[in-house]
């Protein structure tokens, strides 16, 4: 035979906030609600899709976009003959003169990186 408890008994069933869910369950399914859309916006940013509450985004003309690649294939030509008339060094002597190579490797691969994005098929859509 089981031992009986000393005192009372609580019954669970008898509480007042018997079969409620707790207050902090509504929180963090607001949070994952949140992270959720926040994921979908972006897929949906990536796949160049803008989501239906952006009013204020419109696609880029062709014409526009053949510019604007233009212009970027200009900057790369003036960034990498820039970098191409540091790159002889072997070595570097300075900080300065790596950090300076180092920004003008990342500013070309960024370019790279917007030049291809451009040149994609499909519509590119602009924020205003």
């Amino acid at each position: 035979e089981p031992k009986k408890r000393k005192g009372e008994e609580t019954r669970h069933m008898e509480r007042e906030d018997y079969g409620k869910v707790p207050a902090y369950l509504a929180n963090v399914k607001a949070e994952i609600q949140k992270e959720k859309e926040l994921v979908e916006m972006y897929v949906a940013e990536q796949n160049g899709n803008p989501s239906e509450e952006d009013d204020d985004v419109e696609m880029m003309d062709e014409g526009e976009r053949r510019e604007l690649i233009n212009s970027l294939k200009q900057k790369w030509d003036t960034v990498n003959a820039s970098y191409h008339k540091m790159a002889h060094k072997a070595v570097f002597d300075t900080p300065s003169e790596v950090k300076r190579k180092v920004a003008h490797e990342d500013e070309l691969k960024q370019l790279e990186n917007d030049i291809e994005m451009l040149s994609r098929d499909g519509p590119i859509f602009i924020k205003q």
